[in-house]
């Protein structure tokens, strides 16, 4: 087998996944008037997307997927917040919680949605607190739960069940 047999997925992955923070910050400044209409603040959160996608489709056994989740959950805190350690450990804490759903779920649709679902709430959460703890979020958590996690959990996985079986093919032919 060729080295660049063995390095594909170790390359894409990575390269994909720092395009994707940057894309995920270009979609939210660009379609940002469509996704904060008043009352909704819906969060395209393709960043925690594409490391689900890692972790439902096992790319840990392959490349260091811990050291990209500390990488980029640093490289989102200065790039979108500027506040150190907040996505940092909303990234950390929701693929922990991926993981170990993933022990228990199969590879299916359905249960990777559920899957995403569980890291994504436990992401917003995260952020929500620490938003509250800091004085920057100063909205209930009802309106939190209706206005922002709503939206936000329709619309990521929307974007996750129809990247899912591309993305598998592609990790497929990656390996």
């Amino acid at each position: 087998m060729a080295f660049w047999q063995l390095t594909r997925l170790r390359v894409i992955y990575p390269v994909l996944l720092f395009l994707i923070l940057f894309v995920d910050g270009t979609f939210m400044s660009s379609m940002g008037e469509l996704f904060t209409q008043f009352p909704w603040h819906i969060l395209p959160t393709l960043t925690l997307g594409w490391l689900f996608l890692g972790v439902q489709f096992d790319v840990e056994n392959e490349l260091p997927l811990w050291f990209y989740v500390v990488v980029i959950g640093i490289l989102f805190d200065m790039y979108y917040t500027g506040i150190f350690g907040t996505y940092t450990f909303a990234f950390i804490a929701a693929v922990t919680v991926m993981k170990q759903l993933h022990k228990v779920l199969d590879e299916r649709l359905v249960s990777g949605l559920l899957l995403y679902l569980a890291g994504l709430l436990i992401y917003l959460l995260i952020s929500y607190v620490s938003g509250f703890v800091t004085g920057i979020a100063n909205v209930s958590i009802l309106s939190f739960l209706l206005y922002e996690v709503l939206p936000t959990v329709i619309l990521n996985l929307v974007f996750a069940a129809v990247s899912y079986y591309p993305v598998w093919s592609l990790f497929q032919f990656l390996r």
